[in-house]
């Protein structure tokens, strides 16, 4: 059973490779004063742990590592497979900690002892908006009958769905998946229009909201549930810290800045770039493209079309995940290509760190013969992080795709990271990833690049 270890120290080999462990090697951890190692526990999804740009992120994440902060120990992630599966670590005591909202149950209480700070959530029916005028939202839950919902077998939303369908007297078409999807790729399924209905819990939906500005989540279809981060069941003193951290903690900006984070602050942005096109000219920034863009061997309208894409040509711009600038980097990234990561806000600092940066990613897809084939394995992992698109590499090698080849082989296997079946593979190190936006961010930037070399000559 693998699962993945990743240290709290973010390295720029996160940027380019992602590390896995069997969690059954870790030993037996007994956390005390002297311990110097913090071992927790969540699952990879986007509410708790996902890896980014070669950041490690989510908001049980966050939340974990400051907690292992203020008691100055390192932080070790463990990503398990669902809930039992963190349940079975804090029993097996491979694991000190889980940072996730485990569902409060009397089955669990026996196994575990949760930490006197609860989430509060309830399931929501997921659903598509109406679009141009056509249908209505779905009201109330009297209106499922005779709908197809689909859920993942044997789930709590399976349950809730059962125990719904029979108060209504029946009527609820109930389709069920396995277990190797989960929630998250249910709902991408509404978005994108393959599925009507699912259900998830208020809070997973709502940071999906987030990334899908055409689904709705305001119908509830069950009562509140409770749940909270937990530890052994014998780890008295381990659960009073952190009960005693989140008390002295609540009344903070913590809560209230991570929550907008990640639940809150839209992950996708819009505009539209053709406003800055003339006959002569793309950008303010034209000159600096053209100064740096031939020491990657680019044609300075695709460096324009990926500056357009991150930031819409505004040298200000600073992302939800940190990224900032121009060419939105992450700081640690401008400086391991030796630049003053305060100086990333101007554009020519901003243009040049990217320039570096690009030429030290493509190095890892030098067996990809084709040039434009491996610009777009570039450009992904500009967006990603080397280590996703390598995963995607090793998942088409895997399922007879060509790894040499962006469209159609490895971008279709960059999508599937969303899924569990994929994500929790053997040949995968560096877990979940929400791949449509990698998928739209390569397919954005060719398509404009195109059309810049339309309209704009030289």
């Amino acid at each position: 059973m693998v699962r993945y270890v990743f240290s709290l120290l973010v390295l720029l080999g996160c940027l380019v490779s992602c590390s896995k462990k069997q969690a059954g090697s870790t030993g037996s951890p007994s956390f005390t004063q002297d311990s110097t190692v913090l071992k927790v526990a969540t699952l990879s999804r986007s509410t708790s742990y996902f890896n980014l740009h070669g950041e490690e992120m989510g908001y049980e994440y966050e939340m974990a590592s400051k907690f292992a902060n203020s008691l100055g120990l390192k932080l070790e992630i463990l990503l398990a497979k669902d809930m039992e599966e963190l349940v079975d670590l804090l029993s097996n005591e491979e694991v000190d900690l889980v940072a996730y909202p485990l569902t409060i149950t009397n089955e669990y209480k026996e196994k575990v002892r949760y930490t006197a700070h609860e989430y509060i959530s309830n399931q929501v029916l997921v659903q598509r908006k109406p679009k141009g005028g056509k249908g209505k939202l779905l009201n109330d839950v009297t209106e499922l009958i005779g709908r197809s919902v689909y859920v993942v077998e044997n789930s709590k939303y399976h349950e809730r769905l059962k125990n719904l369908n029979g108060e209504l007297g029946g009527g609820i078409d109930i389709q069920v998946v396995s277990n190797e999807e989960d929630e998250e790729s249910l709902i991408k399924k509404v978005s994108k229009g393959e599925i009507d209905f699912t259900l998830a819990d208020n809070n997973i939906a709502d940071v999906n909201t987030t990334y899908y500005s055409n689904i709705d989540v305001h119908l509830k279809v069950g009562f509140d549930q409770r749940s909270a981060w937990a530890v052994g069941l014998d780890a008295d003193s381990l659960c009073q810290v952190v009960n005693n951290w989140f008390s002295e903690s609540k009344n903070n900006y913590i809560y209230q800045y991570l929550y907008h984070k990640y639940f809150k602050q839209s992950k996708t942005s819009s505009g539209d770039y053709k406003k800055y096109i003339d006959s002569r000219t793309i950008s303010a920034f034209d000159g600096l493209f053209k100064k740096y863009a031939p020491s990657i061997g680019w044609d300075w309208k695709l460096l324009a079309s990926l500056a357009y894409q991150e930031s819409r040509f505004q040298p200000t711009a600073k992302s939800w995940v940190g990224a900032k600038g121009l060419m939105q980097l992450m700081p640690h990234t401008a400086v391991a290509m030796g630049i003053d990561s305060a100086r990333i806000g101007e554009p020519e600092m901003s243009v040049r760190a990217a320039v570096l940066y690009l030429k030290s990613v493509e190095r890892h897809f030098m067996a990809i013969e084709d040039k434009k084939e491996r610009t777009k394995f570039v450009l992904a992992s500009y967006n990603a992080g080397v280590g996703h698109v390598k995963d995607a590499i090793a998942l088409a090698e895997k399922h007879g795709r060509n790894p040499a080849v962006w469209e159609g082989n490895v971008a279709d296997c960059l999508l599937w990271k969303s899924n569990p079946e994929f994500f929790n593979d053997p040949v995968v190190r560096c877990g979940y990833l929400r791949g449509v936006e990698t998928f739209r961010f390569v397919s954005e930037i060719m398509v404009r690049y195109l059309e810049y070399k339309d309209v704009i000559k030289g």
